[in-house]
């Protein structure tokens, strides 16, 4: 303990100002996980006291809300009522001066140690920075026969190591009491029984206070819709009454308009069966006709055949008549010229 006092006094004010904020740092924590808890605490314990009574009445203005919010949403909806996002919502609104407590309570571990291995580093620094200055001077002989010097040198390199680990033995200490402190006395469990707590005094206390109200509700709601339902009942059967005259007078109409439909369509009928008769007496009148033109055309046919039987034997005569012909004037030309030259013979003669 006397070395730690001594190394502790030798220590320099950076060193002194770390290990400061770190022990507030730790106070300030602790207080904070001690009234945060404690608020916790009389909010469950104000709630068991009310549960216990059967009324609403509290002293926290929280808890007051948080019940008259869930009145007036019960009274509301007309479906389930979501209890537990009504009691986060309320909490975080209404108690944000704890949940900042608790982010500082948890994080103040980390925070404290964070400053621990600033004040390492520091002192790391300062011891380094002594030895490579004790180093550099190692050529000046009078230093070296004096060893009053070197201890010195030695002495405040030596300081800084005790800075760093004097500030680190702060910060670890001081995050492992808190880490301690927090498990046992356990500030997010005592936030979340009190959640739970609210979650069932509201489910099992208020909600059976509001179901006569709810029910007084249920029954005007009904007389109004029974109220609404007999002035619709008539307004209905006005309504239906208007529309069956209507419907019938439309009927009627139509049904007349089908009977002179079914007149013309009739009529209509009787001209296509005229139509169509006097149309078959044309097809077999045409038909008649295409039976004789065919008869005629065979007839035709024949005639076509002998004309062009007698053409070719008349052509064929003509030709044995063109050739008699022929050898008729061949002949009388040959006579022509036996007689021609009888003449020349007789005239020579005489």
């Amino acid at each position: 303990m006397e070395i730690l006092t001594k190394s502790i006094s030798n220590l320099g004010y950076i060193a002194y100002s770390i290990i400061c904020l770190i022990a507030i740092i730790f106070v300030v924590s602790f207080i904070t996980m001690v009234f945060v808890r404690g608020k916790y605490k009389g909010l469950q314990n104000e709630l068991s006291s009310a549960a216990e009574r059967r009324d609403a009445r509290f002293r926290s203005h929280v808890l007051s809300d948080i019940v008259e919010d869930y009145k007036t949403i019960s009274l509301a909806s007309k479906g389930e009522i979501n209890t537990q996002a009504i009691v986060e919502k309320n909490l975080s609104i209404k108690l944000r001066g704890l949940g900042l407590g608790e982010r500082f309570v948890k994080n103040s571990v980390s925070l404290m140690v964070v400053l621990g291995l600033l004040g390492t580093f520091y002192g790391l620094t300062m011891s380094v920075g002594r030895l490579v200055e004790l180093l550099g001077t190692s050529g000046n002989s009078d230093i070296l026969v004096s060893m009053d010097s070197v201890v010195t040198g030695l002495i405040s390199s030596v300081r800084g190591m005790a800075v760093a680990f004097s500030t680190s033995l702060a910060g670890v200490g001081g995050s492992i009491v808190i880490t301690v402190l927090g498990i046992v006395i356990n500030i997010e469990e005592s936030r979340q029984s009190l959640m739970v707590q609210l979650e069932d005094y509201l489910d099992n206390t208020v909600e059976q206070e509001l179901l006569p109200k709810k029910e007084s509700e249920l029954s005007r709601i009904s007389r109004v819709i029974e109220s609404s339902f007999d002035g619709f009942s008539s307004r209905v059967e006005d309504i239906l009454r208007s529309t069956v005259l209507d419907f019938s007078d439309k009927l009627a109409a139509a049904s007349s308009n089908i009977e002179n439909s079914a007149r013309c369509l009739d009529e209509t009928i009787i001209k296509f069966e005229k139509a169509l008769s006097v149309f078959s007496s044309n097809t077999r009148d045409f038909s008649e006709f295409n039976h004789n033109l065919r008869g005629n055309i065979e007839r035709m046919d024949v005639s076509f055949i002998n004309l062009r039987e007698s053409i070719a034997e008349t052509s064929k005569n003509i030709a044995s008549n063109q050739e008699a012909m022929n050898s008729f004037s061949a002949a009388v030309q040959q006579a022509a010229a036996v007689i021609g030259s009888e003449k020349g013979t007789g005239s020579g003669g005489r």
